[in-house]
């Protein structure tokens, strides 16, 4: 008789194989040799599963099997935050902010160059007509560093800007997209650390997950009589070495 969950289970593998591939392309130290045992846990855990009459009562298999299917779940989910920290949607988030600083600031350096030529004051012209291709050229913090000096120069003569539609709202979003720009390169940082945590738990629940197979192993020749389930589980267990097929040779370097 099958457990209630049994079911649910086969369902869920799918959910890991995909939490497998996640792994494979998000975390650049996972190697072939882990993919394809992941793999294997898979095809191993749904064989047993299927099997489940034979070893339902056996308390020590139940036990091995529960303790694999929480660390496979748990890889699964962490593979899933792995994808989730990708440093696209950081990258992506900063460059869109960076963007919209640099035309909003090259729009009121336009505004005090009028006012600047208006009035004649030569030292600042040169420092505020630029164009937006000029003034987005060149490394991201040169970038910064000019919408920073923009901002400085419209403060300074902001009392005589009234009438050029120079006001400190402005000025003010103009630093708050800076502000936000340096927020999106810490998160990227801190994303970086966090990553690199979780990838050493999955590394850990593998190494975890490869110690309860040794104990399966035994328990099931040891405890099992049907001879035609362990010879399939045998097979099942085999590493595929994509490239080189499924042999013993392979699931021994595998397990080592």
């Amino acid at each position: 008789m099958h457990h209630p969950d049994t079911y649910q289970f086969f369902y869920s593998l799918f959910d890991c194989y995909v939490g497998a591939i996640l792994l494979n392309v998000n975390l650049k130290t996972m190697n072939q040799t882990e993919f394809n045992f992941l793999n294997m846990s898979d095809r191993v855990m749904a064989y047993m599963f299927g099997g489940i009459s034979l070893w339902e009562n056996e308390s020590e298999i139940v036990e091995v099997m529960e303790e694999m299917k929480a660390k496979r779940a748990g890889i699964s989910a962490k593979g899933a935050i792995e994808s989730g920290l990708s440093g696209k949607g950081h990258t992506s988030a900063k460059d869109n902010t960076l963007d919209t600083l640099a035309t909003k600031t090259c729009k009121l350096s336009k505004k005090i160059s009028a006012y600047a030529k208006k009035n004649r004051l030569l030292a600042l012209i040169p420092l505020v007509d630029v164009s937006i291709s000029s003034f987005s050229r060149g490394p991201e913090k040169e970038v910064i560093n000019r919408c920073k000096a923009i901002t400085e120069i419209a403060v300074k003569h902001l009392a005589n800007l009234g009438t050029f539609k120079v006001t400190s709202d402005e000025i003010d979003q103009i630093n708050s997209l800076i502000t936000e720009y340096q927020e999106h390169i810490d998160n990227r940082s801190n994303s970086k650390i966090t990553k690199s945590s979780s990838g050493e738990d999955i590394f850990d629940s593998i190494g975890d997950m490869r110690h309860q197979f040794d104990i399966l192993d035994d328990l099931v020749e040891g405890l099992l009589d049907d001879q035609t389930f362990i010879r399939d589980y045998k097979a099942a267990r085999l590493i595929d070495d994509y490239g080189k097929g499924k042999t013993l040779k392979n699931k021994d370097k595998a397990e080592a």
